[in-house]
């Protein structure tokens, strides 16, 4: 069974690509879980109810998240600037202009920039997959790592609603600076596999645009370091400082998020961390 489901899936990922969304990566995980755990007495009713409720929180923030800018509050778009341009202007100009003034080439797509495009995508892969091994190999740390995803979440989802705040992209179209492309995609066309840039672009054109802060981005690549952290080897920690540093970099570059609002996802990572840490030791 086990084989079965490794070939059936890395089949469906050869032919049609890696899936982003929730209702693939959901049925992904749940057979994974019963593919792995077959012939285990109560595995499969066990993995629909763990499973359910789980993807049902986050279909919710997903539901909410596009509706949080509809319900009246102002959108801060010069107000998030200009804190950028006090605390981290470059030369007198955002992070983000000054990076894609000498890095972004609107003829051509640089070699590196499909590492941007990868690292971007990563966040609506890599926390699923992280929750996936970790049920099949240890239901325990899986239940801490989830606490830890649906609470930063919701603590981020509670923030766009009261404080929707524009994106640099936003921000340049409101005339407050220069052009910034958003570009955090682009590097698919370098791996000759456009048709997940469309994909993440199609979805970032129907979800909340002025969802900026905290960036959930940055908070969840650090919720993964520091949830993986204690027990991890030089190496994996080496990995764990250069996944959420990379993050920050392309995020602001691809003129997804300011350095504020990565440093505020990062901020929130760490009060979740602490909180879920004296939670469970309680």
């Amino acid at each position: 069974m086990r084989a079965l489901w490794v070939v059936f899936w890395a089949g469906y990922v050869l032919v049609r690509g890696v899936p982003f969304d929730r209702a693939t990566q959901l049925l992904i995980i749940v057979s994974a879980a019963f593919a792995f755990s077959w012939g285990v007495p109560g595995a499969k009713v066990r993995a629909v109810r763990d499973w359910l409720p789980f993807f049902g929180f986050l279909y919710g923030y997903d539901f909410s998240r596009g509706a949080a800018d509809t319900l009246g509050y102002p959108v801060r778009v010069a107000e998030i600037y200009n804190i950028e341009l006090r605390w981290f202007a470059l030369q007198g100009k955002i992070p983000t202009l000054w990076l894609q003034q000498r890095l972004y080439d609107p003829q051509h797509v640089a070699w590196w920039e499909s590492l941007v495009a990868l690292m971007y995508c990563s966040h609506f892969v890599v926390p699923w997959a992280v929750v996936g091994y970790l049920y099949i190999v240890d239901r325990r740390r899986w239940s801490a790592f989830a606490r830890r995803i649906l609470t930063i979440s919701f603590a981020a989802l509670v923030t766009y609603v009261v404080v929707p705040a524009a994106p640099p992209w936003y921000a340049a179209r409101a005339g407050l600076t220069d052009h910034i492309a958003r570009i955090s995609t682009r590097g698919w066309s370098a791996l000759h596999i456009d048709i997940a840039g469309q994909l993440v672009s199609l979805g970032q054109g129907v979800v909340n645009q002025v969802a900026a802060i905290p960036s959930l981005h940055a908070g969840t690549a650090f919720t993964i370091a520091m949830f993986f952290w204690p027990t991890a080897n030089r190496w994996m920690r080496a990995l764990y400082v250069v996944y959420p540093a990379f993050m920050v970099f392309t995020l602001v570059y691809g003129g997804e998020h300011y350095v504020f609002d990565a440093l505020l996802g990062a901020l929130y990572a760490v009060v979740v961390e602490v909180g879920c840490r004296l939670w469970e030791r309680g």
